[in-house]
């Protein structure tokens, strides 16, 4: 990593070191807004990593959003920062003025009816309750902005008691629209992405909690650690988080070299649905033998180890499946050929 990237990720990594523990968690959870975080990490630029210095950024690239992201899946962050790291890019990239507030990522593509509104339902949008704009892609290649006025929302949550609502737009107009190159899922595929990212974190504390649990829990006169068959659970965990780490790491860092206007086999998009793929993949090994090697205690409210598990399996399942992402490398692959796969997968 460069000087950046070094300092970027000690400051994230101890900002949510101090913040985020297990009674901050709870309260979240209870339905309590982190205002004080939100602002920390707004402040300290954050949410603002892909965005340019004149939009109040800090104009890095893919590469160092990864840091931040991953970050947020390791320490079961419970703030939209991958979110709005998201949409502030979009945005920018649609030449529209950042506003002021939390912005919701709409997944669905936006379809206007003759008078340039648009009615639609979309379910399990993160934090809709808590943002003050929404923004989404248009059948047109379009980004629109949204503000609260034709907006309604239906609570509802995930596994991990992340507030996933569903957000009514009822001949809604945009405050903003702007022209661009993405394809009309393109928010669903750096959702993707983003998931991926904090899987990755989220896995890497679940081997830190796992090795650290082992090594200190006695039994039989001797660290569990000692035991073979715990050996093979942790060496197990640990394979699984440094391929999801691996694969999402390249991921992002394929945006920074190819981008993604139209995903084709040219940009990163075989890197991203690889990524999401093996990220949710992996969550069921990870999340078993995290347990297994806890034991009871992990599955207790008082343990930290459940926070981050129940998050993986909220994850692993948002802006699309397994299946779904299998599915896609499937049919690149045929695409593609036998003679050029191994040039697309080692490129």
């Amino acid at each position: 990593m460069n000087e950046l990237q070094n300092i970027l990720e000690e400051s994230v990594n101890r900002l949510f070191a101090e913040r985020v523990d297990r009674a901050f968690l709870a309260r979240c959870e209870d339905g309590e807004w982190p205002a004080e975080l939100w602002t920390l990490a707004n402040e300290q630029g954050l949410t603002h990593v892909l965005a340019s210095e004149a939009a109040g950024g800090m104009n890095a690239g893919w590469a160092e959003a990864f840091i931040v992201v991953r970050a947020c899946g390791r320490h079961a962050v419970p703030l939209p920062v991958p979110e709005q790291l998201l949409a502030l890019w979009l945005v920018e990239r649609a030449g529209i003025s950042a506003p002021s507030g939390l912005i919701a990522l709409l997944p669905e593509v936006l379809n206007a009816d003759a008078n340039g509104h648009y009615t639609l339902e979309v379910p399990r949008v993160p934090w809709g309750r808590a943002a003050q704009f929404f923004v989404g892609l248009t059948s047109t290649q379009q980004i629109a902005l949204f503000d609260t006025q034709f907006v309604s929302i239906t609570p509802a949550q995930n596994l991990a008691r992340e507030p996933r609502d569903t957000v009514h737009l009822r001949a809604a107009s945009p405050v903003a629209l702007g022209s661009c190159d993405l394809n009309t899922h393109a928010i669903r595929w750096l959702g993707a992405l983003l998931r991926a990212g904090q899987i990755a974190g989220a896995a890497a504390a679940c081997l830190e909690l796992s090795v650290k649990y082992t090594s200190d829990r006695v039994q039989f006169g001797k660290p569990l650690s000692q035991f073979q068959a715990i050996q093979n659970h942790l060496a197990e965990i640990a394979g699984a988080m440094a391929s999801v780490d691996t694969m999402a790491c390249s991921a992002f860092l394929a945006l920074d070299n190819r981008d993604l206007p139209n995903l084709g086999l040219d940009t990163a998009s075989f890197e991203i649905a690889a990524a999401k793929c093996r990220a949710s993949d992996a969550v069921e090994l990870l999340t078993r033998l995290s347990h297994q090697v806890h034991g009871a205690i992990g599955f207790t409210y008082e343990y930290d180890l459940q926070f981050l598990t129940r998050r993986l399996w909220s994850w692993r399942a948002e802006f699309g499946t397994s299946g779904e992402w299998g599915e896609h490398l499937g049919r690149a692959a045929t695409a593609i050929g036998g003679d050029g796969l191994w040039a697309q997968v080692t490129r």
